[in-house]
């Protein structure tokens, strides 16, 4: 345990940090980064740094000690990006990345981001998990728009079959993200045939699920996209509460020879895909090796920490630049939000790979 005592001490350390990003004139606004934001909080804008700030109190295990009033200033700044139609997105998120939606789109032949419709689908599934955390009870994102409005579920057998197909599986981490999207909002709409719909997805992405390695896709896609795309397939099978899935044993062969850590999601969804995979295979296979890289990563977790402030950088010594294809950072050597909750959320899966989850107490949370 010598080799990552410094685990321990993130719950006092992180908290600190987030006090650093808090906004004073705006209730509920968290600053991206320590110092190097380009904007600021005079104009509207920092959905998804809220939504991180709540995770980060949740996968602490710190949540439950914050006021109702801290819990409600952090809901309210979520609701207020709520659009009539239900998405949940920032605005200015939206015009800072037209343009780059745009050439991509060109670029890629594929139009349905090309007004940062899927950003505010994804957007929109992040703010209402975290809204579900500060508030289990309520619908408490609903603003009387019906649920199965909101990231537009509500699709017959067919058309849940047509929209999957003509998600671009030769890149998988995009794609498996728009069906882990999919399952989440059949989850939370309030569909009669939610479960029905659900089943016929999963039976779909079954079906692309690939022998020699485990992970889901189509053509000759890199390892990189290998391995997120199947941490994005695993999350939706998590929010549906169906965490079943063939050739586990090669999904952990693929982990154990990757090298996934470029940045903060890279390291997160290695360690995720790593930890289900052998759930599923049952904790019995390369079981030695797969402790061992548990414990390579929370290694390679700690250069991305800043002991003296709390937090993680996105990068390697740079905070994150981009968020959903906007610049909203001077990227200095610092850390930020958005790096912090993911590595904590990492080091929860690990510490339950290393047996050690029962001491450290974070919570792993519901994607």
């Amino acid at each position: 345990m010598e080799t990552y005592t410094w685990i321990f001490d993130l719950k006092k350390r992180v908290p600190l940090f987030l006090e650093q990003l808090k906004g004073k004139a705006t209730p509920g606004f968290f600053h991206y980064s320590l110092s190097g934001d380009l904007y600021n909080e005079n104009i509207k804008w920092g959905l998804g740094n809220t939504v991180f700030a709540v995770k980060i109190y949740a996968v602490l295990g710190l949540l439950e000690s914050l006021s109702a009033e801290q819990k409600k200033t952090m809901a309210s700044f979520i609701k207020s990006f709520q659009k009539k139609d239900g998405a949940i997105c920032d605005p200015l998120i939206r015009r800072l990345a037209w343009k780059k939606n745009l050439l991509l789109s060109l670029k890629n032949k594929n139009f349905r981001n090309i007004f940062g419709k899927e950003t505010m689908r994804a957007e929109t599934r992040q703010a209402i998990s975290s809204l579900k955390l500060l508030d289990p009870r309520a619908k408490n994102w609903d603003a009387g728009v019906p649920q199965n409005k909101v990231g537009n579920p509500d699709k017959g057998r067919k058309k849940i079959i047509k929209y999957l197909s003509k998600l671009n599986w030769q890149k998988p981490w995009h794609a498996g993200s728009h069906f882990s999207h999919l399952l989440f909002f059949l989850q939370n709409s309030d569909l009669a045939n939610k479960n029905e719909l659900t089943d016929t997805a999963i039976k779909w992405i079954n079906k692309q699920q690939n022998l020699q390695d485990g992970t889901w896709y189509q053509g000759h896609p890199s390892l990189q996209q290998k391995i997120n795309g199947a941490m994005k397939i695993i999350t939706g099978l998590k929010v549906a509460e169906k965490i079943n899935f063939k050739y586990p044993e090669k999904l952990i062969d693929l982990c154990l020879l990757a090298k996934n850590n470029k940045h903060a999601c890279d390291n997160f969804n290695i360690i995720y895909v790593l930890h289900y995979a052998n759930k599923v295979a049952g904790n019995n296979y390369r079981a030695n090796e797969i402790k061992v890289f548990a414990e390579d990563r929370l290694e390679t977790y700690e250069r991305y920490y800043f002991p003296a402030i709390g937090g993680f950088s996105f990068s390697s010594n740079q905070a994150n630049i981009y968020y959903y294809g906007a610049k909203i950072t001077r990227g200095l050597n610092e850390p930020d939000i958005h790096g912090t909750c993911i590595f904590l959320q990492g080091i929860a899966l690990a510490a339950q790979i290393l047996g050690i989850a029962p001491v450290l107490k974070f919570k792993e949370l519901v994607l």
